[in-house]
């Protein structure tokens, strides 16, 4: 169930170094095409929000079944088996819900008048010890340990579930828990310094070992080491993810890593990582994992000197990444530096990069946009634009990408993901 984590000083030095020149890539002219979205705003700031809208309690979601296992026992640190306790909420429905926006934090709820769409029981940690098991309905509080934990049981559900975990992961799928499906949480590590980094790269919102097929949907994902983690985890499904202040440390500090991960899909996302606060690596990892698709992202802010917003990683890394924007990027904003011969990037878009020091060191890449992997020749840059470059260094080497379509264009970001929850 455990496997290699590429942690160690000598992948950070091999990643970095080649790239360390200060190389000033002149890019190609770009050819022709469609561009996602408007592309005629300022960029300065995004304009909206996409969301993710929860379904009420009364929703059946996949994986399903007659028994649930909410559990109203008081918030403890002492785990509860999910199937020795009885459903007590029930979800309120209303004709109409109005949308709220909070203006400070662009947090968006939904509410029925006074009361929320759904309650939720107050619960310790919980234990799945059946298949099929559905947890739902629950405020979890943990102060160590996992606050929910499967191991060994498939097709477990999880949703309209708020947890807050500290001395532990969110979610922890151990080994042979195939088809775990998530969906409409909230996941929290509130056991993080106010700022900087999490006192033990393990505290990940959720993670994954040795499970096939995990879904993962309309989650908010909040300071945790990573907010998800797979290891050996096969065909992951995650959209609609709304990421927020990972905090590491190192080789943590993910939105989301595909480690030996292969043929996972990311879609639908947004990070962002305030600079003053978060503490992460790169923002998306796919780390010896093949046939990963990652598509319509916003990546905002990255303070690692050796970080990248999406990265192929660990010599056998493959895929697409497509539809995907990045802004206050230091050391790189898309790079196949050490992946596979052969990455695209599509339609992606990088702007105002920051070549400073961000207070954890200098841009080891001297503030790269676009990497790829001397001796390549297959990595393609298709369709991409560029913005406000720190230092005009876009693209090295150019002899390892097959096609450079890079224009300059003062774009607008894609707009953040903010999820609806039900008892919000």
């Amino acid at each position: 169930m455990l496997s290699h984590r590429p942690d160690s000083d000598a992948r950070r030095a091999r990643r970095a170094a080649p790239i360390a020149i200060a190389l000033l890539g002149v890019a190609a002219a770009a050819c022709g095409g469609s561009t996602p979205g408007d592309e005629t705003g300022s960029g300065s700031e995004t304009s909206g929000v996409t969301t993710a809208e929860a379904p009420t309690s009364g929703t059946t979601g996949p994986g399903t079944t007659a028994g649930t296992t909410t559990s109203p026992t008081e918030a403890t640190s002492e785990p509860t088996t999910a199937a020795t306790t009885a459903a007590t909420t029930e979800a309120t429905a209303a004709a109409t819900t109005d949308v709220t926006t909070d203006a400070a934090t662009g947090t968006t709820g939904s509410s029925t008048g006074d009361l929320p769409a759904c309650l939720l029981a107050e619960s310790g940690p919980v234990v799945v010890d059946a298949d099929d098991q559905v947890i739902e309905n629950l405020h979890i509080v943990s102060t160590r340990g996992p606050a929910i934990t499967i191991d060994g049981h498939h097709g477990v559900t999880i949703r309209n579930v708020w947890i807050e975990h500290a001395g532990g992961p969110g979610i922890s799928i151990g080994g042979g828990s195939d088809d775990v499906h998530i969906e409409d949480v909230a996941i929290e590590h509130t056991g993080a310094p106010a700022a900087g980094q999490n006192p033990s790269d393990g505290l990940n919102n959720i993670e994954c070992y040795g499970s096939a097929r995990p879904v993962v949907r309309n989650a908010r994902l909040v300071r945790g080491s990573s907010g998800i983690y797979l290891v050996e985890c096969p065909d992951a499904d995650l959209s609609f993810l709304e990421g927020h202040d990972f905090r590491g440390p190192f080789p943590r500090g993910q939105l989301v890593q595909f480690d030996k991960s292969n043929g996972g899909v990311l879609e639908d996302f947004s990070v962002v990582n305030p600079q003053a606060s978060s503490w992460p690596e790169d923002n998306v990892n796919i780390y010896q994992s093949v046939d990963v698709e990652v598509r319509r992202g916003m990546i905002d802010g990255n303070n690692s000197p050796s970080g990248v917003g999406v990265i192929f990683d660990g010599d056998l890394a493959l895929g697409v990444v497509e539809d995907v924007d990045a802004i206050r990027m230091g050391n790189g904003c898309f790079s196949d530096y050490a992946g596979s011969d052969g990455v695209v990037f599509r339609r992606t878009r990088c702007r105002e990069n920051i070549c400073e020091d961000q207070g954890r060191g200098a841009p080891l890449s001297n503030a790269l946009m676009w990497a790829g992997h001397p001796g390549y020749t297959k990595i393609r840059l298709e369709d991409s634009h560029y913005f406000a470059s720190c230092n005009g260094n876009l693209v090295w080497p150019d002899e390892s990408f097959e096609v450079i379509e890079l224009d300059e264009l003062d774009f607008t970001m894609r707009e953040p993901i903010v999820v609806q929850l039900c008892w919000e």
